[in-house]
């Protein structure tokens, strides 16, 4: 296999290289410095390459224009495009071009550059497609099979046990859009399908900018799919992954998930299953609740079937596993246990399997902060009450509590700047 590399960070280059060597000893890789070399002309033999790394930015040369020029050759082979982070405008530009696969370079690990190159090589690396592989080109399959009216879809970027979520845009414009498409298991399980297509008239409903904006919705080729709001910060379990944050950063992110909670409460919509993944962050930092499939209208709850546990077992409400009918401090237990992950950098209860979690928050006593947090304890103690009479009754009442004893100045749309106090 040879592959060639086009970055003009030297640093970076002999990482990449090292990493493909690592992994293919092998391979022949060829590192194209263009600070050095001018874009390679008629005459460089593309073709002579089974794939090509890509930056951005090249110091003197624009990536996109280099790809540009390098998809009008019947000899290029694919291509994978290194952007930055948080710059997806870029990425969608380059898939527009022909790039066939992105990466954030501030993102790039061992694991993801062999991914990429697996996925783009498979028929040339191995005779037998791994699983994994085979699993990620279903996918990219499937998202170049759906049509949606006036939406490119692009490339599958995530997955989950519901649906398939892939980068997309408008066909007038590079805004980046994500596009969710129910995986045929789930579209063939009509209550499943119910409650994906509900997740639109829900959030629609809503119209608050502490929620994922969500643009269109129907069924393509068999399949139902959502347009919504790309969030270019990611979300919260990503954050959580380099530890504890700062209690006046997890106050402050807690008190705006609050005032998202409440937003959705006063439509009468139970989230129902929130969790880190669930919160998304914009490019200027504000937060979003997103993922609305299992959520539901109060007036509706009692359809929930007898026995039927729905949510994420880590944040679920002790109600929650006992599959009684629920209210709004359900959500606000699952906030509660959030903000114990964002003050002390672990999970409220661990175990070696769901139910094991799940017994602990009905059985066992949430564990106490470290003693510098102390200050915090009684807010948690409140939020965690496994009886819920004895809990927040909702949203408000938090922000209240927050008010008097962390905040000054406070106001009722909590969009200002606040002091901590100490």
């Amino acid at each position: 296999m040879r592959i060639l590399i086009i970055d003009d960070d030297e640093d970076l280059r002999h990482l990449l290289a090292h990493y493909l060597k690592q992994q293919w000893p092998g391979a022949e890789v060829e590192e194209y410095d263009p600070l050095a070399r001018d874009m390679p002309g008629q005459s460089f033999p593309l073709g002579a390459y089974d794939v090509m790394i890509l930056d951005y930015m090249l110091g003197r040369g624009d990536g996109l224009q280099w790809l540009a020029e390098f998809k009008r050759r019947a000899d290029c082979p694919p291509v994978l495009f290194l952007t930055g982070a948080g710059n997806e405008i870029v990425a969608v530009r380059a898939m527009k071009a022909g790039a066939d696969d992105y990466q954030r370079k501030q993102e790039l690990s061992r694991e993801r550059l062999v991914a990429s190159i697996r996925d783009l090589t498979h028929e040339k690396l191995e005779k037998t497609v791994p699983p994994d592989v085979a699993a990620r080109m279903e996918g990219h399959n499937l998202g170049a099979r759906i049509r949606i009216p006036g939406i490119k879809v692009l490339r599958l970027i995530g997955e989950g046990g519901m649906a398939r979520v892939y980068l997309a845009s408008r066909e007038v414009d590079d805004v980046p859009l994500v596009v969710k498409i129910l995986r045929p298991e789930i579209t063939q399980d009509q209550r499943a399908l119910a409650r994906f297509m509900e997740e639109y008239a829900l959030v629609e409903r809503i119209q608050s900018r502490h929620v994922a904006k969500i643009y269109d919705h129907g069924v393509s080729a068999d399949h139902a799919y959502l347009v919504m709001e790309f969030f270019e910060g990611g979300d919260l379990h990503k954050r959580l992954q380099v530890g504890a944050f700062s209690p006046e950063e997890a106050l402050k992110l807690f008190r705006e998930l609050m005032f998202a909670l409440g937003d959705i409460h006063e439509k009468g919509i139970l989230h129902r299953d929130l969790k880190p993944q669930n919160l998304m962050f914009r490019s200027d930092g504000s937060l979003a609740i997103v993922d609305f499939g299992i959520a539901k209208h109060i007036d509706s709850i009692d359809r929930t079937g007898h026995g039927e546990i729905l949510g994420t077992p880590r944040y679920m409400s002790p109600e929650q596993v006992r599959s009684l009918a629920l209210d709004l401090r359900t959500d606000i237990y699952s906030a509660g246990v959030l903000l114990y992950q964002m003050l002390a950098g672990r999970h409220l209860f661990d175990g070696e399997t769901a139910v094991e979690v799940a017994l602990h928050h009905l059985n066992t006593p949430p564990p106490p902060l470290p003693d510098q947090l102390v200050q915090y304890q009684a807010l948690l103690d409140k939020l965690l009450e496994k009886d819920r009479d004895a809990r927040f009754r909702n949203a408000d009442e938090v922000i209240g509590f927050l008010s008097r004893k962390f905040y000054q100045g406070t106001r009722a749309l909590g969009a200002e700047t606040t002091m901590p106090l100490h």
